[in-house]
């Protein structure tokens, strides 16, 4: 059997496209069915997006906005939720060679000049 292309299968009557549709679910097996069903209700939920800047605990403003399509839920994740990729204070001189090696190669790709590190 060939794959037919949405044109065709928009030709199609909608009972003919309910059967067809009925057909291949009474082939899944049940947990698949369980997926597809929460999938589809999870669509109906609104989305929730993120509105402005952070505020200063790190939590964002939440907007939820009702859409007539129903879209997936997108979850906001903070900025200060994620772990720091650094420690703050002072960087020991061969961590800061180590920083400036890994930032230079960027600049000398770009063409700018090359940032050294100040004497101790």
């Amino acid at each position: 059997m060939k794959l037919m292309t949405i044109e065709q299968y928009s030709k199609l009557t909608k009972a003919s496209l309910l059967r067809r549709i009925m057909k291949g679910l009474k082939k899944l097996p049940k947990t698949k069915l369980a997926k597809l069903l929460y999938e589809i209700e999870k669509r109906r939920l609104p989305t929730i997006t993120i509105t402005g800047s952070a505020t200063r605990k790190g939590m964002p403003r939440l907007a939820v906005k009702r859409s007539k399509r129903p879209r997936r839920l997108v979850r906001a994740i903070s900025r200060r939720s994620r772990p720091k990729k650094r420690k703050s204070g002072k960087m020991s001189f061969a961590e800061k060679k180590k920083f400036l090696a890994r930032l230079n190669k960027g600049r000398r790709k770009k063409g700018l000049k090359v940032l050294r590190a100040k004497r101790r």
